[in-house]
């Protein structure tokens, strides 16, 4: 699927996808989509840990995309036991929830999956939406910025 985005060839991977991948997905940004391509050719293993459709339930409608940076020691903080995780939703389906029920059904399936217990996550200071989601699930700021935005954290 990451390869027919790269090629741009959105009809084969929505049909490899077994939904309809608007052209936001995910976020018109072929270099994330490089990144991730470029983590699997050194790491097959790692395709749990990435790029995952928002799809809703009730119509299949994909409403963003979320993702972990990759297994523990993907992140930000360089730190081996932390797994980063990031979401975008798009503009018409933002504050519905989406963005929350996403992250922590991610951090559950780690938690389950990996017995992870520290998750870490970033966003800019002037992203309100992406700040009340991490005080929803209960991200707390380290007062650490990297590249400009603000990290966070959560012990589970």
């Amino acid at each position: 699927m990451l390869d027919a985005l790269i090629a741009g060839e959105r009809a084969e991977a929505s049909a490899l996808a077994g939904v309809t991948l608007p052209p936001e997905f995910p976020a018109g940004d072929n270099e994330l989509l490089q990144l991730r391509r470029r983590q699997l050719a050194r790491s097959p293993g790692d395709l749990e840990w990435l790029l995952r459709a928002i799809v809703r339930r009730a119509d299949g409608v994909v409403v963003g995309f979320v993702n972990f940076h990759g297994p523990p020691g993907s992140n930000d903080v360089a730190d081996p036991d932390a797994a980063e995780l990031g979401w975008t939703v798009f503009p018409p389906y933002r504050r519905q929830g989406y963005a929350t029920e996403v992250a922590r059904a991610l951090m559950d399936w780690a938690v389950s999956e990996h017995a992870v217990r520290r998750f870490v996550s970033a966003t800019t200071p002037d992203n309100v939406a992406s700040l009340r989601v991490h005080e929803k699930l209960g991200f707390v700021a380290t007062g650490e910025i990297v590249d400009g935005e603000l990290i966070f954290e959560l012990r589970r």
